[in-house]
């Protein structure tokens, strides 16, 4: 467990928690906290075809959780999130964001390796069996 403090960037944080860790095999179990502003996509079409959504906070994190795996010997952090304002919530797939007071991240690692590779029907890095 760690925390990502004010200004930083989500997403890169919690990559270079995993890869300054090691830990290259692992879900993200929770996320709570809160965001400046957020880009949050949605899958419209496949192949890969991702709208981008940009919200302005101040948000709360109400809940996030994903995956980290190896890709071409790359760590891919995965993480889905919802976030609220006052009136209204929305979630999808985190892109970037800002955090704003904190953002307490929750990373359980695994004893056996996950990886991605491309999905030609997706045209997504998917996880492999």
């Amino acid at each position: 467990m760690f925390r990502v403090k004010p200004g930083q960037e989500l997403l890169e944080s919690v990559s270079r928690f995993c890869i300054e860790s090691g830990i290259t095999s692992g879900i993200i179990i929770g996320i709570i906290g809160s965001l400046e502003k957020a880009r949050l996509n949605f899958l419209k079409a496949l192949p890969g075809q991702y709208r981008g959504v940009d919200y302005i906070g101040p948000l709360e994190i109400v809940s996030a959780q994903g995956s980290v795996a190896l890709k071409d010997n790359a760590t891919i952090v995965h993480i889905h999130i919802q976030l609220s304002t006052e009136n209204v919530c929305c979630g999808g797939h985190l892109a970037s964001a800002i955090v704003f007071s904190t953002a307490e991240v929750t990373v359980g690692e695994l004893d056996y390796q996950l990886v991605r590779e491309m999905d030609n029907y997706t045209g997504l890095n998917e996880l492999v069996d």
